[in-house]
């Protein structure tokens, strides 16, 4: 191996564990933000579920009543 390919190596080494250093820290700041975005999809989906729960019992009771008043 040269002198040139060695100093090559090094540099690219260097540079790679600057960027790995900078994605790591990035990811870290990142970190809160997906904890609160995975906290706002369950809560999210919770308020869907109870929505749909509404809705079937607003379809039900939609049905019952038309029903009954045209039996009337």
């Amino acid at each position: 191996m040269r002198v040139g390919d060695l100093l090559v190596n090094c540099a690219f080494t260097r540079t790679f564990v600057q960027y790995t250093r900078e994605f790591w820290l990035f990811t870290r700041e990142l970190q809160p933000f997906t904890l609160e975005s995975r906290r706002f999809t369950r809560e999210f989906r919770a308020f869907t579920r109870e929505f749909r729960a509404f809705t079937r019992e607003l379809q039900r009771f939609t049905r019952e009543f038309t029903l009954g008043w045209l039996l009337q």
